[in-house]
């Protein structure tokens, strides 16, 4: 999905430069890719610890060469941290989760996964050890146990269960007439988007992810649904002591027990710390939680 909304946007740009479709679409299909997703390529760490560490990275897109989105950031997650990422819009949140999920790759600095350059690690066993949960989850035309269990196998009705209950969406199945055999309809379009959320909350733990990313996975929902949802969510952070988190919040009222809260700003951390800490600071962090509360 990601990778299609850059290339309908590029072909948008450029269609309106002047040039012919059929000349931008062949002009893409005939670039080199910048990484190797062949599967055998790169290493595999045997035990992953769950340590990341941005070091002094920088990134520019593309499309968008002139505007750096990330300036020497840096920050270290320890496993089972959970730390969150605030700031304006277009501060960088969502880059550093598509750097590490390597749609793209930085410009300078590097990426360590316990230690290890991201660079240098078999690209399908990155994913498969990051769990993202983004804001508009992706549900295909299928039926709830096909969109649970999508792309793995031999995976028994019990675990579909357990991760189901975890995200809360167990009770609301089984009161379907066809239960876990209901047709979600196309992007999910039969279900609510509490709905479609709690759904791909439990894909991503029925996969047991080393690392949760979760990209603003409530900001677009009412109250009534983002109270349930966030306590899936809540759940899914804390079922194992040893999982890291990496949060991207709009609402800060989501973030207020996560280990560690940076605010962006330009590309770099401008502050750091807990939710009381940041509080004590009256710092950027403060105004933002006293926006959002309508205190001024």
């Amino acid at each position: 999905m990601t990778q299609t909304l850059r290339i309908v946007g590029l072909l948008s740009r450029r269609v309106g430069s002047s040039l012919s479709a059929s000349q931008v679409f062949f002009d893409l299909f005939d670039r080199t890719p910048t990484i190797d997703n062949t599967p055998r390529i790169g290493k595999i760490l045997k035990k992953f610890r769950g340590e990341i560490h941005f070091d002094q990275v920088e990134f520019v897109y593309p499309t968008r060469p002139t505007a750096r989105v990330l300036n020497k950031f840096d920050l270290i997650v320890k496993p089972g941290q959970r730390v969150a990422l605030v700031g304006a819009s277009g501060c960088g949140k969502s880059t550093i989760i598509q750097l590490l999920e390597r749609f793209y790759d930085t410009n300078r600095g590097r990426i360590l996964l316990d230690d290890t350059n991201i660079r240098e690690l078999n690209l399908h066993w990155i994913r498969s050890h990051f769990g993202l949960v983004s804001q508009e989850p992706i549900l295909f035309d299928l039926t709830i146990m096909e969109n649970i269990t999508y792309g793995l196998e031999n995976i028994s009705m019990d675990e579909v269960i357990k991760a189901t209950k975890k995200a809360n969406i167990h009770q609301f199945i089984q009161q379907l007439p066809q239960g876990y055999n209901t047709n979600v309809g196309i992007k999910g379009s039969f279900l609510s988007g509490g709905e479609k959320q709690r759904i791909a909350i439990a894909r991503v733990l029925l996969r047991q992810p080393k690392v949760l990313l979760l990209d603003e996975a409530t900001s677009a929902m009412d109250s009534y649904n983002e109270e349930i949802v966030q306590a899936a969510l809540d759940q899914a952070q804390t079922e194992d002591s040893t999982r890291t988190s990496i949060i991207i919040a709009h609402r800060l009222s989501t973030i207020r027990s996560c280990d560690f809260i940076c605010v962006l700003n330009k590309g770099f951390i401008v502050e750091s710390g807990t939710h009381s800490k940041l509080i004590q600071q009256r710092g950027i962090y403060y105004k933002m939680l006293n926006t959002q509360n309508g205190l001024s």
